[in-house]
């Protein structure tokens, strides 16, 4: 290849990729300063009245502190008892829809419930031939919202569901 030729194609390559580099920036937003500004802050002076009142004398002696008047105890309150008393009375609300001997009629029964929209859970229980399948609908934190849901499972299935609690 000749000289001249290789030195064109150099330059070339150098200048379109100079070009790759700069032109997309004289397209660009210009870089906004507004947000990149400190303002100086400014402290405000202490209040006068605070600086020349007994509470911010220091004591000279041991004689002053022993002069100072006694200091209430203010009696707090055992608050760690109350959210555990809360927590212990926290029952969540289930409507029982069905309990089989076979899971395949446990998930068909779950499948259909959760089509209409309603959150279910299927729990595996011991009985006497074996483990049983309960299916189970919600939980609700009130009875009465467990209630109303039972009610509308049973006009829309036709199944006689009961409410049953779970301790947290």
């Amino acid at each position: 290849m000749d000289q001249d030729l290789k030195q064109r194609l150099v330059g070339a390559v150098v200048i379109t990729s100079l070009a790759a580099i700069f032109v997309p920036m004289l397209f660009d937003d210009p870089i906004d300063e507004k947000g990149k500004m400190v303002s100086e802050l400014q402290i405000p002076d202490a209040p006068v009245n605070l600086l020349n009142t007994e509470a911010t004398r220091l004591p000279k002696s041991i004689d002053d502190v022993i002069s100072l008047p006694e200091v209430q105890v203010i009696k707090q309150q055992d608050t760690m008892d109350k959210p555990a008393k809360v927590a212990d009375k926290m029952l969540r609300w289930f409507v029982q829809v069905g309990i089989f001997g076979q899971e395949e009629n446990a998930t068909a029964l779950q499948k259909e419930i959760r089509k209409q929209g309603y959150p279910v859970i299927i729990t595996k229980v011991p009985g006497k031939n074996g483990f049983l399948y309960r299916v189970k609908v919600g939980p609700e934190l009130s009875r009465e919202r467990a209630e109303k849901m039972k009610i509308k499972i049973s006009k829309t299935n036709n199944i006689k569901g009961m409410v049953t609690s779970q301790q947290e």
